[in-house]
């Protein structure tokens, strides 16, 4: 039974007796309450609707990926960057550096993402386009980290140190247009499938592309046409960023909260996965005998 938008009454026909109002025969359907998601990433989502992730590696060696990728670059010239795909066990326990990378895609940027996007490969061309050098400093020790051999960094990045290469021609690239679109698709597949309330769970080292798909949504609401409560949030993942983070929660809640969004969450990014072996954990790992890393301590979160 349903009352004023409530569920009043759930169970046997019986019970019905002490209500009255109109009866709907659903034919023997099943009803359920709409769908809360406490963990998706919109963002993320519209970034891969527009964003070329790249060209997917099949290999069970260092020298099969490289191969693949150099008769893919020999064949499809011109691009900026190129851009692959790759799980990491395609390299078969070997590493793979800057130099390797260099040497089939010399003149233009390339870009290798992880299977599970927490880390990448680059060349030389993409770290000098984002100013990345031997001296630079890891974001976050043992977890976003830039993989280092005898001082010299190898072109492998973890974490957010890695996510600034990932979607860098968005920022350029992405219209508002494409962001309404993108949104549009969303709103829609929540519809078919009775998903009411979401936890957005922010877009890592890509917050001023987070705040345009904000600003989108703020919009639709106020146009009646988001009919999902997005619960948002801005994340933290460089300990250095404190100060500015929580002034821009603040902000985003200032300017985005509507009747559906409320953006009222700071999220941070304690450490990383198991699969790349950034989890932080009590136990070493089995490999490399370390414990990986949080962005902070028991007391600097307090």
């Amino acid at each position: 039974m349903v009352k004023d938008g409530r569920f009043v009454y759930v169970g046997d026909e019986a019970g019905l007796s002490a209500f009255e109002g109109e009866v709907t025969d659903l034919g023997g359907r099943f009803v359920m309450p709409g769908i809360i998601n406490s963990h998706v990433h919109i963002t993320t989502g519209i970034a891969f609707e527009h964003a070329n992730l790249g060209e997917e590696v099949f290999a069970s060696c260092k020298k099969e990926a490289l191969d693949f990728m150099a008769d893919y670059i020999g064949k499809n010239p011109g691009h900026e960057p190129y851009r692959f795909l790759m799980e990491r066990a395609s390299l078969n326990g070997e590493e793979l550096v800057k130099e390797e990378l260099d040497a089939i895609c010399p003149d233009h940027g390339l870009v290798i993402l992880e299977g599970e996007a927490h880390s990448v490969w680059v060349n030389s061309r993409m770290l000098a386009l984002h100013g990345i050098t031997d001296d630079t400093p890891d974001p976050v020790p043992q977890l976003a980290y830039y993989v280092r051999k005898d001082g010299h960094i190898t072109g492998n990045a973890f974490e957010s140190a890695s996510w600034p290469f990932l979607f860098d021609q968005l920022r350029k690239s992405l219209t508002d247009e494409q962001i309404g679109e993108a949104l549009s698709h969303w709103i829609s597949f929540c519809e078919e499938y009775g998903v009411c309330g979401v936890f957005d769970a922010g877009f890592p080292e890509h917050n001023d592309i987070h705040e345009r798909m904000y600003a989108c949504m703020r919009d639709l609401d106020k146009q009646g046409k988001l009919p999902v409560y997005v619960d948002g949030c801005y994340i933290l993942t460089n300990p250095a960023k404190v100060e500015e983070a929580l002034e821009e929660t603040k902000r985003f809640n200032r300017e985005f909260t509507t009747e559906h969004l409320k953006v009222h969450t700071l999220k941070v990014l304690m450490d990383g996965t198991l699969k790349i072996e950034t989890a932080a954990m009590v136990t070493p790992y089995e490999d490399t005998g370390l414990t990986g890393a949080t962005t902070f301590n028991a007391e600097e979160i307090v």
